[in-house]
């Protein structure tokens, strides 16, 4: 069994930054004790440790996959290569999202290379990778033939979160068609009048969708898949979602929409860019603006994992929001929206699931990340955790 205890003199417990020690016993949290109290602990000095961060939303692998349209890379060494990255950030948990969208804009390739991707990820995730990296699946409405892949998918048990989302244009997203083409035209490589009948079949399917969305979301449900809606901009589609099983309202487009939601229940989420960057790069509400007014319940990567440790500094910066509240939502909060109870936070019988951060610098950045009692990152700049690496790397790993 692995047995380590780390110290510091600031340590997140709750909603309290205080000197403690960690003692780690088997991947899990064994013992939070007071400073120095624990014999042969690592001394970390005044680096703060706070729990791994839980991403709920993240495209970033489809980056990973393409950094450039054309330039196409193996899909395992994509999900290999990300997995480092995110640990790097401090991410620990991570909800990768992957889209099935209209065959209209993807054909039925695109449903079938998102199925190959979510089964390697699952596959990885048991034998390799260094993060619980997890899946996100976002329904498009009108995606029809995509949805016996998903019910499969379900049924082995690949999904660990169902999003439905809706980009026709005149709602949500894309409140006119101008804007959806904006977007799409150069996104997908289509025309302008291939567009127009796209988005022609898109208003006419989209009555026909919500049936067949209920009984997706219902064997979601059966299967235990926490549901999410997408880009909700009116109380009565928030209303529908809630109706379906939904949970969550991820990227809610105004403050009144995420109020509504918060009425009925559901946790709202934003992305990491909008708090860092001060606004959304689509032009749509701020995250800032949903936090001001506590309608936000928690932070994800969206699309640039290392946003994710900059939010709490960001709130404290320009809301005055405590640390602890800033970190609560991008690890406690979406462990709990995520029905994730071992995860999130510094307490006996969690998830040894730790991010040692230097913040003593214009720009945090992360130290080491430790994964179930496991250091799977580690900043060779630091002589402290360099030597404790030389000195207790077998220990630990």
């Amino acid at each position: 069994m692995l047995h380590n205890v780390f110290r510091s003199y600031r340590v997140l417990i709750g909603d309290e930054i205080i000197a403690a020690d960690i003692s780690v016993d088997g991947g899990f949290i064994d013992s939070v004790a007071p400073y120095g109290s624990v014999m042969d602990a690592c001394n970390l000095g005044d680096y703060l440790i706070v729990p791994g961060f839980v991403d709920l939303h993240s495209d970033a692998i489809e980056k990973e996959i393409e950094p450039r349209p054309g330039a196409r890379f193996p899909v395992r060494l994509a999900v290999d290569e990300l997995d480092r990255k995110l640990g790097m950030a401090g991410i620990t948990t991570m909800f990768h999202a992957v889209g099935f969208n209209d065959a209209s804009l993807t054909s039925y390739r695109g449903t079938g290379e998102a199925s190959k991707l979510i089964r390697q990820i699952a596959v990885d995730n048991q034998e390799r990778l260094t993060v619980d990296n997890l899946i996100h699946a976002r329904y498009e409405l009108t995606s029809f033939g995509s949805v016996e892949e998903i019910k499969k998918l379900l049924a082995e048990g690949c999904i660990n979160l169902l999003s439905v989302m809706d980009h026709t244009p005149g709602q949500g997203q894309f409140k006119s068609v101008e804007s959806w083409k904006r977007f799409h035209l150069p996104a997908y490589g289509i025309s302008d009048s291939e567009a127009d009948t796209i988005i022609a079949g898109k208003i006419r399917d989209r009555d026909l969708s919500f049936d067949l969305l209920k009984k997706l979301f219902h064997l979601a449900t059966e299967r235990g898949v926490v549901l999410a809606s997408h880009d909700d901009d009116t109380a009565e589609k928030v209303d529908l979602m809630a109706g379906l099983g939904a949970t969550i309202s991820e990227f809610p487009l105004s403050v009144a929409t995420a109020r509504h939601a918060h009425s009925r229940h559901l946790a709202t989420g934003m992305g990491a860019p909008n708090v860092v960057r001060g606004g959304s790069q689509s032009g749509n509400i701020s995250a800032l603006e949903l936090i001001k007014e506590r309608v936000c319940d928690y932070i994800c990567s969206d699309y640039h994992p290392s946003s994710m440790l900059q939010v709490p500094y960001v709130l404290k910066r320009d809301l005055d929001l405590p640390l602890a509240a800033g970190f609560a939502m991008i690890s406690s909060t979406p462990a709990r929206v995520a029905g994730l109870p071992d995860r999130g936070s510094i307490m006996p019988e969690m998830l040894a699931d730790l991010v040692v951060i230097d913040d003593q610098r214009e720009v945090p950045r992360v130290v080491s990340t430790i994964k179930s009692g496991k250091i799977i990152y580690s900043s060779n700049s630091s002589p402290l955790i360099a030597g404790f690496k030389q000195e207790k790397i077998h220990a630990a790993c």
